[in-house]
């Protein structure tokens, strides 16, 4: 079975008669009956019904069953033999949590893409979870996770820590030198950052703590910092942008989180696809410019160090 025998057979199931295929095929109606019949010895099946002195041309149930098959063959060798003309891969695809695109991503979005104007970005948000089967199944060629998991055949690779800092309105009783015990969960903003930060959590405020609003992503966040002595815990570029921007206070806190970790997560094959190390450089030569991140991997500043 080759191109042409399927081919041959998906112009016959789009005719309504064998003439007219031979027409659309350009070859004698004999030569088409012939290529037919080797296909259909081939398969083991007849895929037409002849009915003597018919014009019409109806196939058979199994040739109805093998239409969508054929064109799933016709289509895959129609990619395979587009395989010698393509380039290397201009597209890459990332994931990441959704507390990193607020500050620091915009501006490596931007450089990245001065540096490699034809490759095409896919950003994409979701949970770190979730991050670990998009590259596993390689729906994504780099993840940005802060909660590290064990999949077999995804890398998980420290790249930096970031400060958690407290943040409040502007108009919230809050004053630096702030201790956890002198805080009430029950006007918290909370959203879970990572794992350091939840054993955090427990220790001072339990396992259970009644809170005023749970959250699992940042875009209510500003907003629901205007309720009265609101108060949230935050990673320290959305918290400088908040005070920044939006009437919100950064307020030191003693005995506060610890700094939370981002990884990149990627297949084990990396090397097949090089924008991810350019990429990587790029998110580690602007994070290293903020004060309140410390980086833990230099493997991937190669260019301008």
């Amino acid at each position: 079975m080759n191109y042409t025998d399927i081919h041959t057979f998906l112009t016959i199931a789009s005719s309504p008669s064998l003439s007219k295929a031979a027409e659309s095929l350009f070859v004698s109606q004999p030569a088409l009956s012939h290529r037919l019949s080797a296909l259909e010895e081939e398969l083991g099946t007849e895929l037409i019904i002849r009915k003597k002195g018919s014009r019409t041309l109806e196939l058979t149930e199994a040739g109805q069953r093998f239409v969508p098959i054929a064109r799933k063959w016709e289509q895959l060798w129609i990619e395979t033999g587009k395989i010698k003309f393509e380039q290397p891969s201009t597209q890459l695809r990332v994931v990441n949590v959704d507390s990193m695109n607020f500050y620091f991503m915009p501006q490596v979005i931007g450089n990245f893409l001065e540096e490699h104007p034809k490759c095409s970005l896919h950003i994409n948000t979701m949970q770190s979870n979730l991050s670990y089967k998009a590259v596993e199944n390689k729906d994504a060629d780099l993840g940005l996770i802060t909660n590290p998991h064990f999949f077999k055949k995804v890398q998980t690779i420290p790249l930096f820590e970031e400060q958690l800092v407290f943040v409040c309105g502007g108009d919230a009783p809050y004053q630096d030198g702030l201790l956890p015990s002198q805080l009430d969960s029950a006007d918290e903003i909370y959203i879970p950052w990572s794992n350091t930060f939840l054993m955090w959590h427990d220790y001072w405020f339990g396992n259970d703590p009644e809170v005023k609003v749970m959250l699992d992503n940042i875009a209510l966040l500003r907003q629901l910092l205007d309720l009265k002595n609101t108060w949230a815990i935050m990673p320290a570029t959305l918290g400088r942008k908040l005070a920044e921007k939006e009437n919100c206070r950064i307020v030191s806190i003693e005995n506060g989180p610890e700094y939370r970790t981002c990884y990149a997560i990627m297949n084990d094959q990396r090397s097949e696809h090089p924008l991810i190390d350019d990429f990587l450089n790029e998110l580690l030569k602007t994070v290293g410019n903020i004060p309140e991140i410390r980086l833990l991997d230099l493997t991937f500043r190669r260019k301008n160090p």
